[in-house]
C-alpha cells in the first residue's frame, strides 16, 4: 500500500499555490489614454532608445534564430535603424564571415553576433571581437545558470568595451541575479515563443509582459529586452508599456524574405520554414548527430515580403499608441500609460 505524502510537503505546496501572483498574458491587458494628447501627428512620436554606446531609431532586435536572423536580415534591420543579432548555429568562421558581409559599410556596432555558454563559446567570443563585434548575446534558454555567471565574468575580463547581452530570465530574482554579474542587457520571456516547447515538456513558463512587468520594478541598471511571443504591434506597445526598453522579434521576421532560407510553396500560397533553437534539425545543424532532447517546434510560417514593411508596420502601430498616451518619447510613453484588466 502506498503511503500518503507527508503532510508538510502537501501543506507547503498548496500555501506556495495559494499565494502565487496572478500572472497575465497579452490578451489579458489593454492600454487606455486617460490624458489630452497635444502630438499633432504620430510622427511627432519618437521611438529612439540607446543601446550602451548605440543609438538605435527604432526599439526592435532581431532574435539569433538561424531561421531569422543572417546577413541579409542583420543589414536590412540595421537600415532601418533597429538591430539584428547573428545567430550562433554554424562554424566559427562562418559567423564571422556573416559579421564581416553583415556589417560591411554600415559599421560593426551595427550588427550583433550571439555566442553560448558552454563548448566554443570562448573561441567564438574572440572571434567575433577580432573582427569588430562590438554587441555580443551569451544566448541560452535558462540564463539564471552558473554557466551564465561564470561566461559572463570570463566575457568582462577579455573585453570592456564590448555590451554583452544575457538571458533568458522570468523574474525579477533571475533578472536580478544576472544584472549583479555584469549584463549590460537581459532577455526577459521563458516559453512563449511560437516554436517554443519549453511550456509544454517541462511545464515551465510565464507570459512575457507579466515577467517583463515584474522585472521592471527591480532593474537597476540593465536594458530590459522583452523577448518571447511576440504576434502583432499591439503586442510590441504592451512590452514597451508595461517597462521594456527593446523588444526582440522571432516569428515576426521569420516569414520576410531577408530571412535566411528559401520561399516554400504550399496549395498555392507562399511560406518560410520557422524552427525554434532547440528543434531536432537546428540542434543538428549546430553539430549534435542524435539530440537527446527536444524543446523546439519545426513550423511554417507565412511569406511576408520585405522586412521592411514588418518594421513600417510595427513602427507605426507604437507611434500610434505613443500618441494615444501624449508620449513623445518612450520615457514619456511608459510614464503615461495606463492599464486596464481584461479577464
Amino acid at each position: 500500500m502506498a503511503l500518503p505524502l507527508p503532510d508538510r510537503d502537501i501543506g507547503s505546496a498548496l500555501t506556495r499555490v495559494a499565494e502565487a501572483p496572478a500572472a497575465f498574458d497579452y490578451d489579458e491587458i489593454s492600454l487606455i489614454p486617460r490624458r489630452a494628447s497635444s502630438l499633432l501627428h504620430r510622427s511627432d512620436a519618437r521611438t529612439g532608445v540607446r543601446m550602451g554606446a548605440i543609438s538605435l531609431e527604432v526599439p526592435l532586435l532581431g532574435s539569433p534564430m538561424p531561421d531569422v536572423c543572417g546577413t541579409e536580415m542583420c543589414r536590412a534591420l540595421a537600415g532601418a535603424g533597429a538591430l539584428g543579432v547573428l545567430h550562433r548555429f554554424q562554424t566559427i568562421e562562418d559567423e564571422v564571415s556573416d559579421f564581416r558581409a553583415a556589417s560591411l559599410g554600415l559599421g560593426v556596432t551595427s550588427v550583433g553576433a550571439a555566442v553560448g555558454t558552454t563548448g566554443d563559446h570562448r573561441e567564438r567570443f574572440q572571434a567575433l571581437v577580432e573582427a569588430g563585434c562590438r554587441v555580443i548575446c551569451l544566448d541560452t534558454a535558462n540564463g539564471a545558470h552558473q554557466q551564465v555567471a561564470a561566461a559572463l565574468n570570463w566575457a568582462r575580463e577579455q573585453s570592456g568595451d564590448v555590451l554583452l547581452i544575457a538571458g533568458n530570465v522570468a523574474s525579477a530574482e533571475a533578472f536580478t541575479w544576472l544584472e549583479e554579474r555584469g549584463a549590460d542587457a537581459i532577455r526577459v520571456g521563458i516559453a512563449g515563443g511560437s516554436v517554443c516547447e519549453t511550456k509544454t515538456e517541462t511545464g515551465v513558463f510565464a507570459p512575457t509582459p507579466y515577467s517583463v512587468a515584474e522585472v521592471a520594478r527591480v532593474r537597476r541598471r540593465a536594458l530590459i529586452i522583452g523577448d518571447s511571443g511576440v504576434r502583432s504591434p499591439a503586442d510590441l506597445c504592451k512590452l514597451l508599456a508595461v517597462g521594456a526598453d527593446l523588444v526582440m522579434l522571432g516569428s515576426a521576421l521569420a516569414g520576410t524574405g531577408e530571412a535566411p532560407g528559401r520561399v516554400i510553396v504550399v496549395d498555392g500560397k507562399k511560406f518560410k520554414i520557422m524552427r525554434g533553437a532547440a528543434s531536432f534539425s537546428v540542434q543538428q545543424q549546430a553539430g549534435v548527430e542524435d539530440p537527446e532532447y527536444v524543446e523546439g517546434a519545426e513550423t511554417l510560417v507565412p511569406y511576408k515580403g520585405h522586412v521592411t514593411g514588418v518594421i513600417d508596420r510595427y513602427m507605426a502601430g507604437l507611434r500610434s499608441s505613443m500618441s494615444y498616451m501624449d508620449a513623445r518619447s518612450l520615457e514619456e510613453y511608459r510614464a503615461n500609460v495606463e492599464f486596464v484588466r481584461l479577464r
